[in-house]
């Protein structure tokens, strides 16, 4: 079986937070996953998006694990494709957003 057998899109975020899945219609936070594309709107211009390897709002730089910056203006639109299998994260993912209209990420998970 392949990895791109298992492919889903979580759950549109428009603030920061946990980034969720769907499970029989229930929103359900994503505690391992391999981030293949991240995928955001920005509201104005230097969108920025930093994914932390976090079940929690902790925000601690070690557990840093993606960080895009996009946009000279609102509503540009950018997909960041990540190579390989993508970004590993194993406790969770937590989305701090900043000047972004919605995000999302493609994965397995």
């Amino acid at each position: 079986m392949s990895i791109t057998s298992k492919v889903r899109q979580s759950v549109v975020l428009a603030a920061d937070g946990q980034v969720q899945k769907l499970i029989s219609g229930t929103a359900t936070d994503i505690g391992k996953a391999n981030i293949m594309t991240v995928f955001a709107q920005s509201s104005d211009a230097d969108g920025e998006i930093k994914l932390y390897n976090e079940a929690d709002s902790s925000k601690t730089a070690s557990a840093l694990i993606f960080h895009g910056k996009f946009g000279t203006a609102a509503n540009h639109v950018h997909e960041f494709k990540l190579p390989g299998a993508g970004i590993y994260a194993n406790t969770g993912i937590y989305a701090d957003l900043t000047n972004i209209d919605f995000f999302y990420i493609v994965g397995t998970f």
